[in-house]
């Protein structure tokens, strides 16, 4: 312990008469107060991140796991579905039309088909450059046919969900017409509930 006389001066210049500890594995109660605001302020931020990442229809990030197509079949459709919103913001959406099976090309001809892509193209206006696939949710794969969710989204506005279907036609998959459909239309609306 320092002399009084040293004390007294350290008590003058604000100084605490012990002397600080120090060694490994000692935190100062500031030093803790510090880390907790930063660990509270990062959790923070950690839940708002997750709130605001769901998926634009107030549904939380963690309730569609991305589907990951795995076999030949699951691949090809995934291909299918990523292709059928891709095409669109490139304007090669009048390529896709091959892709579609002869139900549905014998319900809507290929004039038809470019004058829809080129509507829909004027109707989705300085968005369409945004349109992005997401993913595919609800894969369901029976024999030679198969429906799923397409997700996309228009990039930083909001995600969207199409229902579509797809047919094996001479060993590959094609588009198909979604039930409920006609004419031109090949995929539902999937309406949040």
């Amino acid at each position: 312990m320092p002399a009084r006389p040293e004390r007294r001066r350290r008590q003058r210049a604000g100084v605490s008469a012990k002397p600080a500890a120090s060694g490994p594995g000692l935190i100062s109660a500031r030093e803790l107060g510090i880390a907790a605001v930063i660990g509270g302020g990062l959790l923070a931020i950690l839940i708002v991140v997750l709130l605001v990442s769901g998926h634009g229809d107030g549904q939380p990030a963690a309730s569609a796991t991305p589907f990951v197509g795995s076999t030949p079949d699951e691949v090809a459709i995934e291909s299918l579905a990523r292709q059928s919103i891709e095409v669109l913001p490139r304007g090669e959406w009048p390529s896709l039309y091959e892709s579609f099976t002869l139900e549905y090309q014998q319900r809507c001809q290929r004039e038809q088909f470019v004058a829809a892509g080129e509507a829909g193209a004027l109707e989705q206006g300085e968005n369409l450059a945004l349109l992005r696939f997401v993913r595919l949710e609800e894969v369901a794969i029976e024999s030679d046919s198969a429906t799923a969710v397409i997700v996309g989204e228009i990039t930083g506005q909001s995600e969207y969900r199409v229902r579509g279907a797809f047919q094996r036609v001479a060993e590959s998959w094609k588009l198909a017409p979604s039930s409920g459909t006609e004419g031109c239309s090949a995929f539902d609306r999937v309406v949040p509930s």
